[in-house]
């Protein structure tokens, strides 16, 4: 009986240190095939993940805008657009026709980018247009990525069809911190950008000759506001966002699948114009009835592409 019990006990014993010298001889292989697993499903997740929202007009107005509808005023609309006094930032002109269906523009004047487009030197003294949005970028992948280049690829452009504008003219630039996109031209015309939008000596400078956006590895999320400007033309547009991992080169779109982004100009000849004149008062022009307009002759004197 004791013999028995000495095989059982010396069975056990030598279980033990098998799977224990087994346990030692494999753990290094079993460690690489772990770190291959979780290096495997880090990749499968998304390189990183764009939210975009749009500019929230009552909490941050730019400071001038213009705003666009596909359609003419009626007599009444129009009769109650004259009638507001504008006040301080304008809003009040926006809330009153964003129920009409207006479309708010900012106007992103040259001045900010004394060169506008360091680049190649092109300079223009037209009036830029701008519909700015917020562009939160983060990543929850372990293994760190390097964004190195992000490129804006015009989908299609086309002449706006707004029938009238409402135009709160500028009277300086507004400064602002971000990154802005050149899309003027037609569709076949190469974007430029994206340049810095802050104030100081980065100031239209190509923000990926001196820059990177780092995400993954425990860093914090990139959040940016965007503005995109075009002349003449209303463009939809994406961005190619190029980057680097430990796997090679990849390309990631903005946004992703087939959607786009729309930024709209002022059209070269609206049937109906309002500009507020300061000290002045509402002026019209184009296809409107001219009676609660006292500045109609100031407004006149603009070029006339502007009317219809």
């Amino acid at each position: 009986m004791a013999g028995a019990v000495v095989v059982v006990l010396g069975g056990l014993l030598f279980a033990y240190y098998a799977n224990y010298i087994l346990d030692r001889a494999t753990v290094d292989d079993r460690a690489r095939a772990d770190r291959k697993a979780a290096s495997t499903a880090d990749r499968e997740q998304p390189a990183f993940v764009s939210v975009v929202t749009p500019r929230d007009i009552e909490q941050d107005p730019p400071e001038n805008f213009i705003v666009l509808l596909d359609r003419k005023l009626t007599a009444g609309e129009q009769a109650g657009l004259t009638a507001i006094k504008v006040e301080g930032d304008g809003l009040n002109v926006w809330r009153f026709l964003t129920p009409l269906g207006g479309r708010l523009v900012e106007y992103a004047a040259p001045a900010a980018f004394p060169n506008d487009g360091l680049e190649d030197g092109r300079y223009t003294a037209d009036w830029r247009w701008a519909q700015s949005f917020n562009l939160n970028l983060n990543s929850d992948r372990t293994a760190g990525l390097t964004i190195n280049s992000m490129t804006a690829v015009k989908d299609s452009c086309r002449p706006s069809t707004a029938q009238t504008v409402v135009d709160l003219p500028p009277a300086g630039a507004e400064g602002r911190q971000g990154l802005m996109w050149d899309l003027t031209g037609d569709t076949k015309e190469r974007t430029h950008g994206p340049y810095v939008l802050d104030e100081g000596e980065d100031q239209g400078q190509l923000f990926f000759r001196h820059n990177v956006i780092e995400l993954g590895n425990g860093q914090s999320n990139m959040a940016m506001h965007i503005q995109p400007r075009v002349s003449d033309r209303m463009c939809t547009w994406h961005i190619d966002a190029s980057y680097t991992d430990t796997s090679g080169a990849h390309t990631q779109r903005i946004p992703k699948g087939t959607a786009t982004f729309t930024t709209e100009a002022a059209p070269k000849r609206p049937a109906q114009y309002f500009a507020h004149v300061i000290g002045a008062g509402w002026g019209c022009t184009g296809q409107v009835i001219r009676k609660n307009c006292p500045a109609a002759e100031t407004v006149e004197q603009l070029p006339p592409e502007w009317f219809g």
